[in-house]
């Protein structure tokens, strides 16, 4: 090898060192419990996002490239809902885990010359993952004491709570966001008739 080589591939390790360093100070920093609940959404929100840089091929976004992760990181959160629906409470490395999987599925896909249309491939693995993976995501939260009839009997023991799982607290954002979504369609409908009865009440001008 050329000292050139050398010192390229060099370079190259330095690089992954460093991007790996970051990823996994962004994966500790939304895994810590003690942290106020809005913090450690955004902060996962953050992580998944380099985690997706790394792992999918964006030469095909382009420019888009932001706008197409943020797209992806939206439609993972229902693989973390689909988890909630199914009473396993997963977080930290468990969480990430799957996650990371769910991500390394579509980027061999991509490197395998599998992917003629991205998006309704990368929706099409994200939402089947959790059914794909159910009997080995059902251990994993059962030993882990996960589930949600374990997390229930723990806290009745203990009378201590730890914290809500980033898995809940996503499911919840979701839900508020929805019901926001729902609160403001109702609220520009109200607007709407108001302003037909009060266009109805005015007199017509001949």
């Amino acid at each position: 090898m050329s000292m050139q080589g050398y010192l390229d591939e060099r370079d190259e390790r330095q690089k992954r060192a460093e991007e790996m360093a970051v990823r996994d100070a962004a994966a500790r920093a939304w895994m810590q419990r003690g942290a106020p609940e809005a913090v450690r959404l955004l902060r996962f929100d953050g992580w998944v996002r380099l985690e997706l840089s790394e792992r999918i091929d964006w030469t095909w976004a382009g420019l888009m490239k932001a706008r197409r992760i943020e797209q992806c990181r939206v439609e993972l959160e229902g693989l973390v809902v689909a988890l909630w629906r199914r009473g396993w409470m997963l977080d930290g490395a468990p969480l990430a885990g799957n996650i990371r999987d769910a991500l390394d599925d579509v980027g061999a896909a991509q490197k395998a010359g599998r992917v003629r249309d991205f998006w309704p491939f990368f929706k099409s693995v994200v939402d089947r993952y959790v059914g794909v993976n159910a009997e080995e995501i059902r251990t994993e939260a059962m030993a882990l004491g996960s589930h949600v009839g374990q997390v229930f009997q723990q806290l009745n023991q203990t009378h201590v709570a730890k914290g809500k799982s980033l898995t809940e607290l996503l499911a919840q954002r979701r839900q508020e966001q929805g019901q926001l979504s729902l609160t403001r369609r109702l609220a520009l409908e109200r607007q709407k008739q108001a302003q037909e009865r009060q266009d109805a009440a005015q007199p017509q001008l001949f």
